[in-house]
């Protein structure tokens, strides 16, 4: 008898956490805020970002690729990003790609 009431309700708690997983798919992503981590790149808070500040934090493998995003993200080329380009360059980023 204790081992059927213990099957049972090992039984239950498998279908409870079956019904309760959810897949990544269905998770809500994450809301980032561009200007909150804006901020905490802004070591100086001058107001912009420059490579330094940029790549500040970043795992290794990141950092290597992070001029090359750096350079897409300062549209006018004056080797600093400002929060406007770096919110255009998230929304970007975030836009679901053309098929």
């Amino acid at each position: 008898m204790r081992c059927s009431l213990a099957l049972r309700m090992l039984a239950v708690a498998v279908s409870c956490s079956c019904c309760l997983t959810v897949s990544a798919e269905d998770k809500p992503k994450k809301d980032r805020d561009p200007a909150k981590f804006f901020q905490k790149k802004d070591a100086n808070s001058d107001g912009f970002l420059t490579l330094e500040e940029f790549k500040a934090g970043m795992p290794e493998k990141a950092a290597d690729k992070a001029g090359a995003r750096f350079l897409k993200l300062d549209t006018n080329g004056d080797d600093k990003v400002s929060l406007d380009e770096f919110k255009t360059g998230m929304d970007k980023a975030q836009k679901p790609k053309k098929k």
